[in-house]
């Protein structure tokens, strides 16, 4: 959470979401998917585009698109695509729009599926910070059908991709 002072500047609060699910696809297909961000739409219909920057490689221009109350909403940043873990953990932070990190972590199973879990964190206003805690709910019931939607879309497009011990 950060506090700000009382000079008038705007308190807010840091809230995070989880979901996680079950790949009966290997790790290292499910990883060469996530490793490319500009796929991301298509399993996030949420998320209308990701491009990475062809100067800056390790940044990524995101456009995320809403309809709620008959009223669209987009919102759009600039996220650090943070040094990954190979085959474990995939993290990016905001340097610039809306402030949000977050991280996608493989966990291989034994009979040859792997286990993902998915954690967002946004910043809100403090004021809002209730409103969005009671949302968090349907939040992660986004992201939850965003990994089944992921499971599905690595299931119909395979790779060929050794596997690792």
């Amino acid at each position: 959470m950060r506090v700000e002072g009382n000079e008038g500047r705007v308190m807010a609060q840091w809230l995070e979401n989880n979901a996680e699910v079950r790949a009966d696809v290997p790790l290292e297909e499910c990883w060469e998917h996530w490793i490319d961000r500009e796929k991301i739409p298509q399993w996030m219909p949420w998320i209308s585009s990701v491009k990475v920057l062809e100067d800056t490689p390790d940044l990524s221009r995101w456009t995320l698109k809403y309809n709620a109350f008959d009223q669209d909403f987009t919102f759009s940043w600039v996220a650090r695509n943070m040094q990954p873990l190979h085959h474990q953990k995939i993290h990016w932070r905001a340097v610039d729009g809306l402030a949000n990190r977050g991280a996608v972590r493989f966990y291989k199973n034994r009979d040859g599926s792997c286990q993902i879990k998915m954690t967002i964190s946004y910043e809100v206003p403090g004021v809002l910070a209730p409103l969005a805690q009671g949302l968090t709910p349907i939040v992660e019931g986004i992201i939850q059908k965003d990994l089944e939607r992921f499971v599905e879309y690595a299931r119909t497009h395979r790779l060929k991709v050794p596997a690792t011990k």
